[in-house]
């Protein structure tokens, strides 16, 4: 069985907030046609999504559930320990986010293969990816580690946060 199953509707709250919604196709900043929570599939007909594309948050959601199926097996591979849906849609994102090889570059699924309710793997994901390639530190992805730990730690859904320096 599975040890990181997802709640995906805060799954696809931390996706909107820190990425959007869309209910009509356009073309992301790769000039990639997307829809809904990002996907660049449109499930329902088998194709690309396509200008014209339209999508309810209903179809979006069932839409992002199909796309991150293979960071959830991803995860699946490397945490052993048993995680609550909220503790699974945090880390989930949190690899959805960075990559499957940032986040073993981590102590992240040592801790929680050790303990999940261990209080030092919130601080090791606020710690984490908050960087460009330059050094410069980025609050929107400072926002985004904020978001996921608290999720990890409360299971609650926390996007304000006050700026740090």
């Amino acid at each position: 069985m599975p040890n990181v199953i997802p709640d995906i509707y805060k799954l696809a709250a931390i996706k909107e907030h820190f990425e959007g919604y869309s209910g009509v196709a356009y073309k992301d900043s790769g000039s990639v046609w997307t829809c809904g929570y990002g996907s660049t599939y449109n499930h329902d007909k088998k194709r690309k999504v396509q200008e014209g594309d339209t999508v309810t948050k209903e179809i979006a959601i069932r839409w992002m559930a199909t796309d991150v199926d293979s960071v959830i097996r991803q995860a699946n591979q490397y945490i052993t320990s048993q995680l609550n849906p909220a503790q699974s849609a945090a880390i989930v994102d949190y690899i959805y986010n960075r990559g499957i090889g940032n986040m073993l570059k981590t102590n992240l699924d040592e801790l929680i293969n050790a303990n999940p309710h261990d209080p030092l793997i919130p601080e090791e994901i606020k710690k984490t990816g908050l960087k460009d390639r330059a050094g410069n530190l980025l609050w929107g992805l400072g926002r985004r580690r904020l978001a996921e730990a608290y999720l990890y730690q409360t299971g609650q859904l926390k996007f304000d946060w006050p700026r740090w320096k």
